[in-house]
Protein backbone atom coordinates (compact mmCIF):
# COMPACT_ATOMS: atom_id res chain seq x y z
CA UNK A 1 0.00 0.00 0.00
CA UNK A 2 1.25 3.48 -0.81
CA UNK A 3 2.25 5.70 2.09
CA UNK A 4 -0.47 8.25 1.42
CA UNK A 5 -3.11 5.53 1.82
CA UNK A 6 -2.18 5.10 5.50
CA UNK A 7 -2.74 8.83 5.97
CA UNK A 8 -6.04 8.65 4.07
CA UNK A 9 -7.26 5.78 6.23
CA UNK A 10 -6.36 7.74 9.33
CA UNK A 11 -8.17 10.85 8.07
CA UNK A 12 -11.22 8.80 7.08
CA UNK A 13 -11.46 7.17 10.50
CA UNK A 14 -11.03 10.48 12.30
CA UNK A 15 -13.93 11.93 10.26
CA UNK A 16 -16.21 8.91 10.87
CA UNK A 17 -16.53 8.45 14.61
CA UNK A 18 -18.69 5.30 14.52
CA UNK A 19 -16.31 3.46 12.20
CA UNK A 20 -13.33 4.71 14.20
CA UNK A 21 -14.90 3.43 17.43
CA UNK A 22 -15.60 0.06 15.78
CA UNK A 23 -11.94 -0.22 14.71
CA UNK A 24 -10.79 0.74 18.21
CA UNK A 25 -13.17 -1.83 19.72
CA UNK A 26 -11.85 -4.55 17.43
CA UNK A 27 -8.23 -3.61 18.09
CA UNK A 28 -8.66 -3.55 21.86
CA UNK A 29 -11.07 -6.46 22.33
CA UNK A 30 -10.62 -9.10 19.64
CA UNK A 31 -7.30 -10.40 21.00
CA UNK A 32 -9.18 -11.32 24.21
CA UNK A 33 -11.37 -14.14 22.81
CA UNK A 34 -8.30 -15.54 21.04
CA UNK A 35 -6.58 -15.73 24.41
CA UNK A 36 -9.67 -17.14 26.18
CA UNK A 37 -10.01 -19.91 23.59
CA UNK A 38 -6.28 -20.65 23.76
CA UNK A 39 -5.97 -20.75 27.55
CA UNK A 40 -9.21 -22.72 27.87
CA UNK A 41 -7.83 -25.27 25.43
CA UNK A 42 -4.59 -25.50 27.41
CA UNK A 43 -6.54 -25.93 30.66
CA UNK A 44 -8.67 -28.70 29.17
CA UNK A 45 -5.58 -30.47 27.83
CA UNK A 46 -3.88 -30.15 31.23
CA UNK A 47 -6.90 -31.53 33.10
CA UNK A 48 -7.04 -34.45 30.68
CA UNK A 49 -3.27 -34.94 31.12
CA UNK A 50 -2.91 -34.72 27.37
CA UNK A 51 0.79 -34.47 26.44
CA UNK A 52 -0.06 -32.05 23.60
CA UNK A 53 -0.47 -29.33 26.25
CA UNK A 54 3.31 -28.90 26.33
CA UNK A 55 3.61 -28.48 22.58
CA UNK A 56 0.59 -26.18 22.33
CA UNK A 57 1.84 -24.06 25.21
CA UNK A 58 5.51 -23.92 24.23
CA UNK A 59 5.30 -23.22 20.51
CA UNK A 60 3.38 -19.90 20.81
CA UNK A 61 5.83 -18.77 23.49
CA UNK A 62 8.83 -19.66 21.30
CA UNK A 63 7.19 -17.90 18.33
CA UNK A 64 6.57 -14.78 20.45
CA UNK A 65 10.18 -14.81 21.67
CA UNK A 66 11.54 -15.21 18.12
CA UNK A 67 9.34 -12.45 16.70
CA UNK A 68 10.33 -10.13 19.56
CA UNK A 69 14.04 -10.73 18.85
CA UNK A 70 13.51 -10.08 15.12
CA UNK A 71 11.58 -6.84 15.67
CA UNK A 72 14.12 -5.59 18.21
CA UNK A 73 16.87 -6.14 15.63
CA UNK A 74 14.94 -4.51 12.75
CA UNK A 75 13.47 -1.69 14.92
CA UNK A 76 11.35 -0.37 12.06
CA UNK A 77 9.44 2.86 12.61
CA UNK A 78 5.66 2.65 12.64
CA UNK A 79 3.45 4.27 9.98
CA UNK A 80 2.34 7.06 12.30
CA UNK A 81 6.00 7.90 13.01
CA UNK A 82 7.20 8.04 9.43
CA UNK A 83 4.07 9.62 7.96
CA UNK A 84 3.38 12.13 10.75
CA UNK A 85 -0.14 11.36 11.95
CA UNK A 86 -1.64 10.38 15.30
CA UNK A 87 -2.47 6.68 15.44
CA UNK A 88 -6.07 5.75 16.13
CA UNK A 89 -4.92 4.02 19.33
CA UNK A 90 -2.02 5.22 21.49
CA UNK A 91 1.14 3.25 20.84
CA UNK A 92 4.85 3.33 21.54
CA UNK A 93 7.27 4.10 18.73
CA UNK A 94 9.55 1.72 16.86
CA UNK A 95 9.77 -2.05 16.70
CA UNK A 96 6.99 -2.31 14.14
CA UNK A 97 8.10 -5.33 12.12
CA UNK A 98 7.02 -8.06 12.46
CA UNK A 99 3.69 -7.48 14.21
CA UNK A 100 3.50 -9.48 17.43
CA UNK A 101 -0.31 -9.21 17.50
CA UNK A 102 -0.49 -10.76 14.04
CA UNK A 103 2.15 -13.35 14.81
CA UNK A 104 0.65 -14.36 18.15
CA UNK A 105 -2.91 -14.62 16.87
CA UNK A 106 -1.80 -16.78 13.93
CA UNK A 107 0.41 -19.16 15.93
CA UNK A 108 -2.38 -19.52 18.50
CA UNK A 109 -4.78 -20.29 15.66
CA UNK A 110 -2.47 -23.10 14.53
CA UNK A 111 -2.19 -24.49 18.07
CA UNK A 112 -5.97 -24.40 18.56
CA UNK A 113 -6.65 -25.89 15.12
CA UNK A 114 -4.20 -28.70 15.91
CA UNK A 115 -6.46 -29.71 18.83
CA UNK A 116 -9.87 -28.68 17.47
CA UNK A 117 -10.41 -27.68 13.82
CA UNK A 118 -13.75 -26.02 14.69
CA UNK A 119 -12.23 -23.77 17.37
CA UNK A 120 -9.20 -23.23 15.16
CA UNK A 121 -11.45 -21.82 12.43
CA UNK A 122 -13.24 -19.60 14.97
CA UNK A 123 -9.88 -18.38 16.26
CA UNK A 124 -8.66 -17.84 12.70
CA UNK A 125 -11.64 -15.63 11.84
CA UNK A 126 -11.09 -13.53 14.95
CA UNK A 127 -7.34 -13.39 14.19
CA UNK A 128 -8.09 -11.94 10.75
CA UNK A 129 -9.75 -8.97 12.44
CA UNK A 130 -6.87 -8.63 14.92
CA UNK A 131 -4.41 -8.43 12.03
CA UNK A 132 -6.50 -6.04 9.95
CA UNK A 133 -7.08 -3.70 12.90
CA UNK A 134 -3.33 -3.25 13.38
CA UNK A 135 -3.13 -1.71 9.91
CA UNK A 136 -6.27 0.42 10.25
CA UNK A 137 -5.12 1.93 13.54
CA UNK A 138 -1.88 3.10 11.94
CA UNK A 139 0.44 1.14 14.22
CA UNK A 140 1.63 -1.33 11.54
CA UNK A 141 2.33 -1.43 7.84
CA UNK A 142 0.78 -4.24 5.84
CA UNK A 143 4.28 -5.70 5.50
CA UNK A 144 4.67 -5.77 9.32
CA UNK A 145 1.47 -7.77 9.66
CA UNK A 146 2.36 -9.99 6.70
CA UNK A 147 5.78 -10.73 8.20
CA UNK A 148 4.19 -11.75 11.51
CA UNK A 149 1.69 -13.96 9.70
CA UNK A 150 4.33 -15.62 7.52
CA UNK A 151 6.68 -16.37 10.42
CA UNK A 152 3.87 -17.95 12.44
CA UNK A 153 2.45 -19.86 9.49
CA UNK A 154 5.84 -21.40 8.79
CA UNK A 155 6.41 -22.32 12.43
CA UNK A 156 2.81 -23.41 13.04
CA UNK A 157 2.50 -25.54 9.93
CA UNK A 158 5.92 -27.12 10.37
CA UNK A 159 5.55 -27.94 14.06
CA UNK A 160 1.87 -28.85 14.29
CA UNK A 161 1.21 -30.44 10.91
CA UNK A 162 4.54 -31.86 9.80
CA UNK A 163 6.50 -32.76 12.93
CA UNK A 164 3.80 -33.38 15.59
CA UNK A 165 1.29 -35.03 13.26
CA UNK A 166 3.71 -37.87 12.51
Amino acid sequence: MKAENYVRINEFLNKNEKIKNAVIFIDQNFPKPVMVIFYSMLAILAVKKDKRVLLCGAVPWIDFYLVTKIRNKINRKRPFETLGFEPIVPHSKGKSCPSRHASSSVIITFAVYFISPFWGIVTGIISFFVCFSRILTGVHYISDVAAGIVISKIIGYTVFFKIAKK
